[in-house]
C-alpha cells in the first residue's frame, strides 16, 4: 500500500506529538515524514524530502504557518497545505484560501474531525494519481499530439543551423509558442525502467503522461513545444528572465513526480541558453551531452551541462557515429567497455582495410576531441615521433590496439579529474565566499550560485559531498564560530552580535545557538 507522505509543523513539542498519537495514519493512507517546530525549520526540510502534505500551526516564531505556506507553493506548488489555529479570524481563514489551502482546522484538534479531513485530502491525492494513470485519458492526449509537418520542423530546428529567414517564417506558420520569451533553452527528458517496481504504465504510454507532466509543469511558468519518441522527450522553453534555475525547478518536480507516479526513472539534460530560434541546435546538442552524464551523477533529476563542463563554451557535437561512439566511451565508459571499443574498432570487419587503415581512422577521431577538450597533445599521445612512427611502420595489431587503449584511458582519467578538480574549486571558491559574506542576513544559496554560475542543485549535490554538510548547516556553523569569538572578545550585546553574524532577528540568533550550544549567548558568556 502507497503511505503519502506528511510533515507536522508546531512550535510546542506536546502538540506534535498529540497530533502524532491519536491518529492511525497508516490505516489513512499516511506516514509521518517528519516534524518541525518552525516555518524555518519546515521549510528547510521540505526541501530534502518528497512530501505530499504539510500539516501546519499558524502561529510560530521567526516564520509562521501562511508565510511557510506562501514560499512552499511557490516551491512545491503540487504540494497540498492543511492548516490549523486556534484563532478563529476570519482574516486567517482568507488569508488562507488565497494560499490553495485544502484545509482550514481549528484548535483544538480532535481525532475524528483531523480524520475526516486527512480522508478528504487522502481523495485528493488518489484522484490526481488515478488521473496521471488513466488510460483513456491518456490515449486521448496521445491522439491529440502536434501535427507531422510541425514536429518535424522542430525535428529539424533542433538538428542543425537552418536559415534564419526560414526558421521565422516556418516559425510563423506553426505558431511556435517559443517565439516569445528573451532566453530560450532546450531540455532533454530520457526515460528509464524505475530501480524497485514496474511501471504503473504500458511502455508506449509512459512517455505520453511524462510529456502531460511536463506539459502542467510549464503551464502559466514558460513558453514551451514538447515532443515525444519511444525513450525520450525533448522540451524546448522560452522565458522572460534567467532560466536556467526555474527549468532546474520545474524538471525535478517532473523527475521526482514520474518516480513516485509511474515508477520510472526520468533524468532531464538541459543545454546552456540562447536568445534566437536558430541557435536552439547548440542547446539541443548541450541537452543530450548532459543527459549521458548521468554515468557520472547519477539519473532521476535534472542535469545542467554548464554544471558538468566548465568552459566558455561546450566542444560542437561530433559530426559522425564514430566520434559520438569514442566521445561517449571516453567521458562515461569503464576500462572494459573502452577496451571493449577499441577492440572492435581494429577488428577485421570484412571489408578491404587493414589495422593500419583503421588504425589511422581512428586516431583522426581522437585528435579533435583532445582539442576539443584541451586534453594536451603530447601528454595524452606522448611524442609525436613515437606515435607518428605507428603510421608508417607495418605495427602488429596488438601493438596498435595496445597503444589506443593506453591513449583511450588517459583521456578518460583526465576527464574523471578534471569533473572532481572543477568540483572540489568550486566548493573552496563558495566557503571562501561564504566566509567573506556571511555577515549579510541574505546570503541565499540563490545568491552564492548566482556569483559561482551554477544551478542550486548541482552546488547542494557537490558541497555535501565535500564538506559533509549542507549549505545552510555550513552557513550556520560560520556564523556560531564568529558569534563564539565575539562573545568571549567583545562585551557587544546580544542584538548586536546578532545583526554582526547575519541574523536580522536577535531572538531567532538566540534560538539557533541554543539548539547548537545548549545554553543561550548571555548563559555562555558567563
Amino acid at each position: 500500500m502507497h503511505l503519502y507522505k506528511i510533515m507536522i509543523v508546531d512550535d510546542e513539542a506536546e502538540v506534535r506529538t498529540a497530533i502524532a498519537h491519536i491518529i492511525d495514519w497508516k490505516a489513512l493512507g499516511f506516514e509521518i515524514a517528519a516534524e518541525a517546530e518552525n516555518g524555518v525549520d519546515a521549510l528547510e526540510k521540505a526541501e530534502a524530502l518528497d512530501l505530499d502534505v504539510v500539516l501546519t500551526d499558524i502561529k510560530m516564531p521567526f516564520m509562521d504557518g501562511l508565510e511557510l505556506g506562501a514560499e512552499l507553493s511557490r516551491r512545491k506548488p503540487g504540494l497540498k497545505l492543511i492548516v490549523f489555529s486556534g484563532f478563529d479570524a476570519f482574516e486567517y481563514a482568507q488569508e488562507a484560501i488565497k494560499l490553495n489551502v485544502v484545509e482550514y482546522v481549528l484548535k483544538p484538534v480532535n481525532a475524528a474531525e483531523l480524520t475526516d479531513v486527512l480522508g478528504r485530502v487522502r481523495g485528493l491525492l488518489d484522484d490526481e494519481i488515478a488521473q496521471r494513470r488513466n488510460i483513456d485519458q491518456l490515449n486521448q492526449v496521445y491522439q491529440k499530439s502536434l501535427p507531422l509537418l510541425r514536429e518535424k520542423f522542430l525535428q529539424e530546428l533542433l538538428r542543425g543551423p537552418m536559415d534564419p529567414r526560414e526558421v521565422a517564417q516556418q516559425a510563423d506558420r506553426f505558431g511556435l509558442t517559443v517565439r516569445e520569451g528573451r532566453y530560450k533553452v532546450v531540455a532533454v527528458c530520457s526515460l528509464s525502467p524505475g530501480p524497485e517496481r514496474r511501471p504503473a504504465l504500458s511502455e508506449e504510454l509512459l512517455p505520453v503522461s511524462v510529456e502531460q507532466m511536463l506539459s502542467d509543469a510549464c503551464r502559466d511558468r514558460c513558453h514551451r513545444e514538447i515532443y515525444t519518441s519511444v525513450s525520450s522527450i525533448l522540451v524546448v522553453t522560452a522565458w522572460d528572465q534567467e532560466p536556467v534555475e526555474s527549468l532546474m525547478r520545474l524538471l525535478g518536480e517532473v523527475c521526482s513526480e514520474s518516480a513516485r507516479v509511474l515508477g520510472i526513472t526520468v533524468t532531464a539534460g538541459i543545454g546552456r541558453p540562447c536568445q534566437k530560434l536558430e541557435e536552439l541546435y547548440r542547446s539541443c546538442a548541450e541537452a543530450w551531452a548532459a543527459v549521458e552524464y548521468k554515468a557520472v551523477v547519477g539519473g532521476g533529476k535534472p542535469i545542467y551541462i554548464q554544471d558538468m563542463e566548465r568552459l566558455e563554451r561546450s566542444p560542437q557535437e561530433p559530426e559522425n557515429r564514430l566520434s559520438r561512439q569514442l566521445l561517449s566511451v571516453v567521458k562515461f565508459g569503464s576500462r572494459e567497455q573502452i577496451s571493449a571499443l577499441v577492440h572492435q574498432l581494429l577488428a577485421d570487419g570484412g571489408d578491404d582495410w587493414s589495422p593500419q587503415t583503421r588504425f589511422i581512422g581512428v586516431l583522426g577521431v581522437l585528435l579533435p576531441i583532445i582539442q576539443q577538450y584541451n586534453l594536451g597533445e603530447e601528454e595524452m599521445l606522448g611524442p609525436r615521433q613515437e606515435w607518428l612512427a605507428l603510421l608508417t611502420q607495418d605495427a602488429p595489431v596488438e601493438d596498435l590496439r595496445a597503444w589506443l587503449l593506453s591513449v583511450c584511458l588517459k583521456m578518460s582519467g583526465s576527464m574523471d579529474q578534471r569533473r572532481v578538480s572543477t568540483a572540489k574549486r568550486l566548493v573552496e571558491e563558495a566557503e571562501r565566499y561564504i566566509r567573506e559574506h556571511y555577515q549579510n542576513s541574505d546570503l541565499s544559496v540563490e545568491k552564492l550560485c548566482s556569483h559561482l554560475h551554477i544551478s542550486q542543485s548541482y552546488f547542494s549535490t557537490i558541497f555535501k559531498q565535500e564538506t559533509g554538510r549542507s549549505y545552510v548547516q555550513y552557513l550556520t556553523d560560520v556564523r556560531m564560530e564568529h558569534a563564539v569569538e565575539l562573545l568571549r572578545s567583545t562585551d557587544d550585546k546580544t542584538y548586536l552580535i546578532a545583526e554582526k553574524v547575519g541574523y536580522d532577528e536577535p531572538n531567532y540568533f538566540s534560538y539557533v545557538f541554543k539548539k547548537r550550544f545548549g545554553v543561550t549567548p548571555s548563559q555562555f558568556r558567563k
